[in-house]
């Protein structure tokens, strides 16, 4: 693994810029997924051309495990969100009671679960597991990357029927 800032600059032992050096993908060690190393390139590009382009962050990295059912998560697990002191809020609900669960019929079960850091009224991880999964999960990537406030994700209005209706439903089961 190779140690980068946040331009993708690679970092010598010391923790001093390489000149001329830009370092993207699995080496990176900031996630082995060919989304990962796509992101880090356009920042990479940018810097390197001296544009004034966004820096790397990773607090919302999206995952997605094709299988059958999708696996998909964002952000911190409830464990991480502990384990870095937060104070967490966690909410679940069940894919099959989702509207689209009901119509889909078999094979809609699964879990939304949301991980909300109860200080800053936000969420910072959530985790789906079910059918369209992956789908589910863009969502919640955006709502842990943009800091959506728990209570603006609350006022939305969810489509009928989707399987993304269980996150209002998962919000609603927020508890510490």
């Amino acid at each position: 693994m190779l140690d980068v800032d946040d331009r993708l600059r690679a970092l010598d032992g010391d923790g001093a810029e390489v000149d001329g050096l830009w370092v993207v993908g699995d080496v990176t060690g900031k996630g082995a997924f060919t989304h990962v190393s796509m992101y880090q390139s356009a920042i990479a590009l940018a810097d390197l051309l001296g544009d004034d382009g966004p820096r790397a962050r990773y607090d919302a990295l999206p995952h997605t495990t094709f299988t059958d059912p999708e696996v998909a998560g964002a952000g911190l697990t409830e464990a991480a969100a502990r384990d870095a002191g937060l104070r967490v809020r966690v909410g679940s609900t069940p894919l099959e009671q989702s509207s689209r669960g009901f119509t889909h019929g078999p094979g809609a079960t699964g879990i939304v679960k949301v991980v909300e850091d109860a200080d800053r009224g936000v969420l910072v991880g959530a985790t789906v597991v079910g059918p369209a999964g992956g789908e589910i999960q863009g969502f919640l990537t955006l709502a842990v990357h943009a800091a959506v406030p728990v209570a603006e994700l609350r006022q939305m209005i969810y489509a009928y029927p989707t399987f993304h209706r269980a996150v209002e439903s998962a919000l609603a089961d927020l508890h510490e």
